[in-house]
């Protein structure tokens, strides 16, 4: 069983209280990995809090976003921005996959000395990151919807 740290019951307790998507997401790693692997629920690195980072030692880091939104009141453009259609107006939204991928940059830039010089040299090393965004309420033919009207538009050069 994975190390969760914290713990899924210090998790439930903590002052952000974790999403139903996370609370998921947490029993599931932590089921379907073995001790070799640390699942640390919101961590803070130097004022980063991804939702849910995995660390192992043959592994690598994988950096997931935790999103419990119903897909359906989302919309994508042409430029990867993002909206919510609330009631009253149209809202713009950070793209969970530009926020995962900040996340990513932030590790080799900021966060642990001498990622990006290894990474500058050899190109895949910036592999050793790996990021997710797992939407709880989501599935295949959601996210097909969302991006559908781009990928199926023609495309002007």
């Amino acid at each position: 069983m994975a190390i969760l740290i914290p713990n899924l019951e210090a998790a439930k307790a903590a002052k952000q209280k974790p999403t139903e998507g996370e609370i998921f997401l947490l029993e599931f790693l932590a089921t379907h990995f073995d001790d070799q692997v640390e699942v640390y629920f919101q961590p803070c690195f130097n004022g980063d809090r991804p939702d849910i980072v995995l660390i192992s030692p043959k592994g690598g880091v994988i950096i997931i976003e935790v999103k419990d939104w119903s897909l359906g009141l989302y919309s994508i453009n042409e430029k990867n921005n993002w909206a919510v259609h609330l009631p009253s107006a149209k809202q713009p939204v950070k793209s969970p996959f530009a926020q995962v991928f900040a996340y990513k940059k932030n590790f080799f830039d900021i966060h642990v000395n001498g990622l990006l010089e290894k990474s500058l040299k050899n190109e895949a090393f910036f592999k050793i990151i790996k990021t997710y965004v797992y939407f709880h309420h989501g599935n295949k033919s959601a996210i097909e919807r969302l991006y559908r009207p781009h990928y199926e538009s023609p495309r002007i050069f």
